[in-house]
């Protein structure tokens, strides 16, 4: 074998190139797509916390409405590829100063929502990151 030909031959170099830019791109495409999805969830679920606390305040006696707050929450939120909010679970209604809502200020929804990937960024990574999302809303009470 010729040494000189092994060393000028450039057969090959092109699929080379090309595996190490189609990483790089699907690399950027897959942490495009779940960051956008993720800032879209965390605003959908601030929204949501926003609307539940919203609708607690205006309530006559919160208190003992807290499951109706929890399921008016769950339903303002609409998952992009991702499951629903579980009101019983996820979603914590509680009044403000104190929890057994003697002496009512201010209610405030708190939203814990798992962020599951779309893409398969983080396996390819061997990662089984599950983000937790958090939202909080708080508003005043405007009953008398």
């Amino acid at each position: 074998m010729d040494i000189q030909r092994f060393v000028r031959d450039e057969s090959g170099v092109a699929i080379l190139e090309f595996a190490i830019f189609a990483t790089l791109l699907l690399l950027l495409v897959f942490g495009t797509i779940d960051f956008g999805r993720a800032l879209f969830t965390s605003n959908n679920l601030t929204a949501a916390a926003r609307e539940g606390a919203r609708y607690g305040a205006r309530l006559p006696n919160p208190g003992s409405q807290r499951t109706a707050i929890g399921d008016t929450t769950a339903s303002k939120m609409s998952p992009f590829g991702n499951v629903a909010v579980n009101a019983a679970s996820q979603v914590v209604v509680s009044c403000l100063p104190n929890a057994n809502c003697t002496g009512l200020q201010a209610i405030q929804v708190q939203i814990n929502y798992p962020f599951t990937w779309l893409t398969p960024l983080p396996a390819l990574m061997r990662q089984t990151l599950t983000p937790t999302l958090r939202a909080r809303a708080t508003f005043r009470w405007e009953g008398s």
